[in-house]
């Protein structure tokens, strides 16, 4: 049985959100895939850690504060992430999280400290933090879809030439001033979607596994599965999205 290894990056620390959900996601996909899936835990006591043992890394948000530590962790392999990236590997970023790997990031007292610097972005706190639905479409893999997820958005990103993963239809994205969400390097995603993600959009977990199957160069096929719920969900969260704004004025009157 062909084998794909994934990387779960400092789960004890970046634990917010409930974004275990996206491993298990990525593991029922492996499986359903005819893969035997390997999750490894990469955090403080992880020894001789190379990032190109792994066909998946999986970066979940984390408060702020406990950024710098993970850096100074995370450095010493900069080169080798950089090379996972650049190979088409996934690494798949969500919330926070993705302001770990741009230029610098900016907090709210006027600090500021360097993130990884393979993303061409910066990050800013905000002052407050904004909650709601996120709603995008978006390519990848040989997929044109959309994403329904949720944001909790506590930094702004802004971005300088780094090509964009989503475009909004509803939510806060980015910045909030324009209609982008997230950021894509080769098959590695950045994005404000929580949710989990990958267990309420299926379709793009289905990507992510073929993408490492492909980089393998293990054959890939339509994976059998029933999304009917998830397919429901979607449409049922799309209507809801769609039509808040109508029932937030009609309740204000």
């Amino acid at each position: 049985m062909n084998k794909i290894k994934i990387g779960w990056l400092f789960p004890d620390t970046l634990y917010l959100h409930g974004e275990r959900g996206n491993i298990l996601a990525l593991e029922r996909f492996a499986t359903l895939a005819g893969l035997n899936c390997q999750t490894d835990k990469i955090d403080f006591k992880t020894e001789n850690f190379d990032p190109m043992d792994y066909d998946i890394l999986f970066c979940p948000p984390g408060e702020l504060v406990s950024f710098p530590v993970i850096l100074e962790w995370l450095l010493p392999y900069k080169e080798r992430l950089a090379a996972f990236v650049e190979e088409g590997r996934p690494l798949f970023a969500t919330g926070t999280s993705a302001a770990l790997w741009g230029r610098e990031i900016r907090r709210s007292d006027g600090s500021s400290f360097q993130g990884m610097g393979m993303l061409n972005i910066s990050a800013e706190e905000k002052d407050s933090v904004y909650g709601d639905d996120l709603y995008f479409s978006c390519q990848y893999g040989e997929q044109s879809m959309e994403i329904i997820g949720n944001q909790i958005q506590m930094v702004d990103l802004i971005g300088d030439g780094e090509e964009v993963f989503g475009q909004m239809i509803y939510g806060y994205g980015n910045m909030g001033k324009n209609r982008e969400e997230g950021f894509k390097k080769k098959n590695s995603v950045f994005t404000n979607a929580l949710g989990p993600v990958l267990a309420v959009n299926p379709w793009l977990t289905e990507e992510i596994i073929k993408t490492a199957q492909k980089n393998r160069g293990f054959e890939t096929e339509t994976l059998q599965y029933d999304a009917q719920l998830e397919r429901k969900s979607f449409e049922t969260k799309k209507e809801f999205i769609l039509t808040k704004e109508t029932r937030l004025t009609n309740c204000s009157r």
